[in-house]
């Protein structure tokens, strides 16, 4: 099956989200499967000089048209891990950043515009899978190619939609005014990318079981999104959990830590590795109290006051605490980490500093108020790091709380229990000091949490689609 990837961003070559992440581990697990699988996405300014190799990979050029301007385009290509890559250069993603310009929606109509051409230039694909609000439009283009090519498109995170003016349809994708008129494209009083996909798409998808119940059971929330689904989709609408690269993410092998482990090994490693980082840090490297750490995004929806509200009790449990992160809410978290001596705050985000905390730390907080899938908290089971959760999403479908008994791989509190995170807090201390948490470590080393069973399950979707 020849399967195209179409994306805003991948690993190796930019990422701001797990998107990137999601797009390169699943791609090699497709490979490994003996699948042709491609990728293809934006060529962005600081490719260019950061991976040579991509433009010397040139594959195609052509024009299209957006309505009456004319827009040149070139296709890159460069082969990697079973992967074919494809990356569209235009003026418009010449910018340092992936996202967050005023004009993303015209950027990426662009860019969808540009596939739609490549394409239908290079027509011999089974299946188009796209991802997020950035590439949801391709479907609607796409039944209009003359090759039946199935499409699907995962919801990675439903809160970012791709809102924009009924003109823009024309302005933009050639395509009539009906679209929103009879509602097919409307959400609001605006033109939606995200609704135009899930009612384009032969299928829709979201990254864990649990989101997919929770998309359907909310019909306010994300601007009324899930309510769309439900009515309009419910059946062609899934949940798959999310896959782990485990080549990058392993503690045997990882080449970013100081020192490698594995179950046997396990408590040697993380001390060796707590103190490391404690040195990098300029922290206390002596310091043989529970590490609490968290990588993440610093915004209301990772549940960042949930961390504020620990930092006052590490003391009193002789607990530290740090925490890799950028995000809206950075300000007002480095505020409150200057009052206390035992928080250390990584105002940045750091792949090989990321590495070594997963491994140094005891404990991983993860408690946001939704979450698709995550794969933070596969890493840090996998790293022998007890995460502390809320039950949304991804995270109750693959952290098992520890009155679980011999299932347990972690904490979970109720995401509305406002003192839920908290007292899991207090509990993974309480269990660290008994010298009560090895049993968990090892039920979240040996968990498997590839790509195996997931991308089967991607395949087997793929197949539930009827051909045109």
């Amino acid at each position: 099956m020849k399967i195209l990837l179409v994306t805003g961003e991948s690993l190796p070559y930019a990422k701001s989200g797990g998107l990137g992440d999601f797009i390169y581990s699943y791609g090699k697990a497709l490979a490994k499967l003996g699948e042709d699988v491609s990728v293809i996405m934006p060529l962005y300014l600081p490719m260019r000089t950061k991976f040579p190799e991509i433009m010397e990979g040139f594959y195609d050029q052509f024009d299209f048209k957006m309505s009456w301007r004319t827009q040149g385009c070139g296709v890159f290509m460069v082969e990697r891990d079973g992967i074919k890559f494809y990356f569209t250069a235009m003026d418009r993603f010449d910018r340092d950043q992936l996202y967050g310009y005023g004009d993303d929606t015209e950027r990426f109509a662009c860019f969808v515009m540009a596939v739609n051409t490549f394409i239908t230039r290079h027509n011999d694909y089974d299946v188009v899978h796209c991802n997020d609000w950035q590439t949801a439009m391709l479907p609607l283009l796409l039944s209009y190619n003359p090759k039946p090519i199935k499409t699907v498109l995962t919801i990675h995170n439903p809160a970012y939609q791709g809102w924009a003016k009924r003109d823009d349809l024309g302005a933009y994708f050639n395509l009539s005014t009906g679209y929103y008129d009879s509602g097919f494209v409307r959400l609001g009083d605006s033109f939606n990318y995200l609704k135009a996909g899930i009612m384009s798409a032969d299928k829709i998808n979201t990254v864990s079981v649990t989101h997919a119940q929770e998309l359907l059971n909310d019909h306010t929330g994300f601007g009324g999104i899930g309510a769309i689904i439900d009515w309009c989709r419910h059946y062609d609408f899934s949940g798959i959990v999310n896959g782990l690269d485990t080549d990058i993410w392993d503690p045997k092998t990882d080449t970013h830590i100081v020192c490698n482990y594995d179950l046997a090994t396990v408590k040697e490693g993380k001390k060796k590795n707590k103190r490391a980082i404690f040195e990098q840090l300029g922290m206390d490297p002596d310091f043989d109290g529970p590490l609490f750490s968290a990588i993440t995004r610093l915004s209301a929806q990772k549940g960042v006051e949930r961390i504020i509200d620990i930092m006052p009790h590490l003391e009193e449990k002789n607990a530290k605490m740090i925490v890799i992160g950028t995000g809206e809410m950075e300000e007002q978290f480095q505020a409150e980490a200057f009052k206390y001596k035992n928080v250390y705050l990584v105002k940045r985000y750091d792949e090989e500093l990321a590495h070594l905390l997963y491994a140094a730390s005891d404990f991983f907080l993860m408690p946001s108020y939704f979450e698709p899938c995550g794969t933070s908290q596969l890493i840090s089971m996998r790293y022998g790091t007890l995460p502390i959760v809320s039950n949304v999403g991804g995270l109750n479908d693959t952290v098992f709380d520890v009155s679980k008994g011999e299932e347990a791989n972690g904490f979970t509190f109720y995401n509305n229990d406002y003192f839920g995170c908290l007292n899991a807090y207090f509990r993974a201390c309480d269990l660290y000091w008994a010298k009560g948490i090895d049993r968990m470590q090892e039920v979240g080393m040996k968990g498997d949490y590839s790509w195996k069973k997931s991308a089967k399950a991607y395949l087997d979707l793929y197949h539930t689609i009827d051909w045109k």
